[in-house]
């Protein structure tokens, strides 16, 4: 069982790693005010090697969270089967994706 690797870098939250049942119980919900303590922050998802629902649901969990703290949150670099997962799962264009 892998886990999301989490790094904040300048503005930037790079997600390596999987982002599925399995990692996102283990993501400490403390970090996230240090997360989003910037007033906009963009989540690269490149490093990200698999993901399922509830991956892409704790992805809108982020999304919360950043409006609760104020912060504008995008997504990049997102890979073709999370793009797909979106697709499948209906939620097109609720994400905000930043130009890559």
């Amino acid at each position: 069982m892998s886990k999301a690797n989490i790094v904040l870098n300048h503005g930037t939250l790079t997600i390596a790693g999987e982002l599925t049942r399995h990692s996102v119980a283990e993501i400490k919900k403390n970090a996230y005010v240090n997360w989003f303590a910037h007033g906009a922050v963009n989540v690269d998802l490149s490093q990200v090697n698999k993901a399922d629902t509830a991956g892409l649901a704790w992805l809108f969990y982020l999304l919360e969270q950043a409006s609760h703290h104020s912060c504008q949150l995008s997504f990049s670099n997102v890979p073709e089967k999370l793009t797909k997962l979106i697709s499948l799962s209906g939620v097109d264009g609720l994400l905000p994706l930043a130009s890559d």
